[in-house]
């Protein structure tokens, strides 16, 4: 598999438990992994990109990203994220980043993406990952796309989940080799 490998659905689970009660732990890896946007996204997400003007939780969010200059799909929000945005989100300001660093106080700057790293390998590590180095930020994007993928082997759907231009790029994403392609032509005999 090429880049950052991403999480499985049973380290999810795990991280969930494991962060439980912690604010902006428990934001990073649900919005983390229901969003897959890349970090810079990820982390300029203010809480009214999240919460309707009347305060309930939108069940949908669209981003402008940074990198492509392109809008998301109206990506769905799953219950774990619904839930800990009512948990978390709703007496904050409207114009609040979601991901506060820890002197936002002073600085009204998001959490940062070294912050965010850090946050991730310290994770996999809890988990007792030996070698964090396979892992990053971008994880955590990478999880739900790589789910979907060998759910439905639609490399199309995941392509316009992430936002990606070509079929090609999202195939080396996700790490499609000619191999994997070969295997799934033989498994087709009409």
């Amino acid at each position: 598999m090429r880049g950052k490998k991403p999480l499985s659905e049973k380290q999810v689970v795990a991280l969930r438990k494991l962060v439980e009660g912690n604010e902006l732990h428990e934001l990073l890896l649900n919005l983390g992994v229901d969003l897959m946007l890349r970090a810079s996204d990820l982390l300029n997400l203010k809480v009214s990109d999240v919460l309707n003007e009347s305060g309930s939780v939108k069940k949908e969010v669209r981003v402008k990203m940074k990198k492509t200059k392109k809008t998301t799909l109206n990506l769905p929000l799953s219950k774990n994220s619904i839930s800990v945005i009512k948990k978390y989100l709703l007496e904050r300001k409207r114009e609040d980043f979601i991901f506060r660093s820890t002197h936002y106080h002073y600085t009204r700057k998001p959490l940062s993406i070294y912050q965010y790293s850090r946050i991730v390998k310290n994770w996999l590590r809890d988990l007792g990952v030996e070698d964090v180095s396979e892992y990053s930020t971008h994880s955590i994007r990478k999880t739900k796309s790589s789910v979907i993928y060998d759910r439905t082997k639609n490399v199309d759907a995941v392509r316009r989940l992430l936002g990606q231009s070509s079929v090609t790029a999202t195939s080396a994403y996700l790490g499609i080799s000619d191999e994997t392609a070969l295997d799934l032509a033989r498994t087709i005999n009409i």
